[in-house]
C-alpha cells in the first residue's frame, strides 16, 4: 500500500540495488551471547517499505523494544531519503540501509520481515519472505488479484512460519468485544448484518487510484471491513452482487479508474445477508463506520465509530462504551502478538486465512459491482 511519492505510506521496493551496510543494536547483546532464543529473547525484524504506513509500523515496534524485546536489524526502501529517516529513528540500534529487499530477505541476523509496500507488491515480497524462512507481517490486503492471495496462501503453508496480516481491528477491544457478543450468542442467530464506511478524503495521487494496482477502492480499504465480516460469522460469503461507480470525482485525478462509492450485498452461509455502503466525498457530519448485526427475537449488536457496542437484552438496548486505554493502539498490539506468536509457537489471530478471506471476498464484491452481475465465491475462490 505504497506509491512512489512521499505524500501517503509505502514506496516502491527495488529489485535491484547495492545494499549499505550496518551495524546491529549497538549497546544491547547480541543472540549468541545471550543464548538460544527464547520467549524473552531478542526478536530481530526487517522493514521492507518504509513510507506512510512503514514508518507507522516502525514507530510502533520502537515503542514496544522495552516490554517485547523486539529489535530492528536491518530497513529496506527504494527512496533514500525515507530510508535514511527509518535507520535514524532506530538511534543506537543502527540498523542496516538496504535498497534491494532480496539482499534483506538473504541476511542471517533478520528473523521477521514486516512489509509495507503496494498492494500489488505483497505477494512478490512475501512469498519471497516465507520461501527465505523469515516470518512475515503484511499490510492488508493480500494482493488486488485472487491469485496473490492464493499465493501467499501457499507460501504460508509450504514454509510453516508464522504470518499475520495488517488487521489492526482484530486486535482492537470494541471489535474484539462485538465478536463476543454475536458469536457468544447474545443476539441468537444472525440473519442480516449492515455496515457502512462513508468517509470524506482518500488519496488522490498514485498508485491509489489505479484500480489495477489498488484492486480498487473496495480492496484496498474495505478489505478491513471484509475482514469482519468473515471473522465474526465465522465464514465467507457464497456470492454477492453490487452496483457502484465515479459520479463525484470523475478525472479527481485525471485518469481515475477507482470507484468513489459503491453498494454490494453478500449472501453468506445460513441465509445470512449482508448490505455494504462505502462512500469517500461524504458530507462532514454525515460519516461514519458502523456494523449491525441483526439476531433472531428482535435481539441485535451494532458497533459505531465512536466505539459504542449496543447489545439487546430483554427486547432492551443497552450500550457500553468500550475501554480503550489512551496507551494502548490497537496496531501495537498486533505487533506485539505478532512477536509473542512466533516466540510461543502460536498462531496469529489475524493469520493467512483470515487475509485470504477477506481479500478474496473483497475481491467478489469488485467483480460484482464491475461486472453488474451477481457473482459466485468459486468463481474466484481457487479450488
Amino acid at each position: 500500500m505504497q506509491r512512489k511519492t512521499r505524500t501517503t505510506r509505502r514506496h516502491f521496493l527495488g529489485a535491484a540495488g547495492v545494499a549499505a551496510g550496518g551495524s546491529i543494536l549497538a549497546g544491547l547483546p547480541s543472540r549468541s551471547a545471550r543464548g538460544a532464543a527464547g520467549p524473552n529473547d531478542f526478536l530481530r525484524l526487517g522493514f521492507i517499505g518504509v513510507g506512510g504506513r512503514g514508518t507507522t509500523l516502525l514507530r510502533h515496534v520502537l515503542n514496544s523494544i522495552s516490554v517485547s524485546t523486539l529489535q530492528v536489524a536491518a530497513i529496506c526502501d527504494i527512496d533514500p531519503t525515507a530510508r535514511a529517516a527509518a535507520v535514524e529513528k532506530c538511534g543506537a540500534m543502527k540498523p542496516a540501509a538496504i535498497h534491494d529487499y532480496r539482499e534483506l530477505l538473504g541476511r542471517k541476523d533478520v528473523d521477521a520481515v514486516i512489509i509495507a509496500t503496494p498492494i500489488y507488491l505483497h505477494a512478490e515480497h512475501a512469498t519471497a519472505a516465507l520461501q527465505a524462512g523469515k516470518h512475515c507481517y503484511c499490510e492488508k490486503p493480500l494482493g488486488p488479484v485472487a491469485k496473490d492471495a492464493q499465493a501467499i496462501y501457499d507460501a504460508v503453508k509450504k514454509s510453516g512460519k508464522k504470518f499475520q496480516v495488517g488487521f489492526q481491528w482484530r486486535y482492537h477491544n470494541g471489535f474484539l468485544a462485538l465478536a463476543e457478543a454475536v458469536q457468544g450468542g447474545a443476539i441468537g442467530k444472525v440473519n442480516f448484518v449492515t455496515a457502512m464506511r462513508h468517509v470524506s478524503g482518500y488519496p488522490t495521487s498514485g498508485w491509489y487510484v489505479d484500480r489495477n494496482l489498488s484492486g480498487d477502492l473496495i480492496v484496498e480499504q474495505a478489505v478491513h471491513e471484509m475482514n469482519v465480516f468473515c471473522w465474526v460469522l465465522k465464514a465467507h460469503p457464497i456470492r454477492a452482487v453490487g452496483i457502484g461507480g465515479i459520479n463525484a470525482l470523475k478525472e479527481v485525478p485525471p485518469g481515475r479508474t477507482i470507484l468513489d462509492h459503491y453498494s454490494v450485498t453478500y449472501e453468506f452461509p445460513e441465509d445470512i445477508t449482508l448490505e455494504y455502503t462505502h462512500c469517500i466525498y461524504t458530507p462532514q457530519g454525515f460519516g461514519g463506520l458502523h456494523q449491525t448485526f441483526f439476531g433472531s427475537q428482535g435481539r441485535g449488536a451494532r458497533l459505531d465509530d465512536t466505539l459504542k457496542l449496543t447489545v439487546t437484552k430483554d427486547g432492551k438496548p443497552l450500550t457500553t462504551q468500550i475501554p480503550v486505554p489512551a496507551d494502548q493502539d490497537a496496531t501495537e498490539i498486533a505487533l506485539q502478538s505478532f512477536a509473542k506468536c512466533i516466540r510461543e509457537d502460536k498462531e496469529p489471530l489475524a493469520n493467512v486465512d483470515a487475509g485470504r478471506n477477506a481479500t478474496l471476498m473483497a475481491i467478489l464484491g469488485r467483480t460484482a459491482i464491475h461486472e453488474r452481475r451477481a457473482v459466485e465465491w468459486k468463481e474466484i475462490a481457487p479450488a
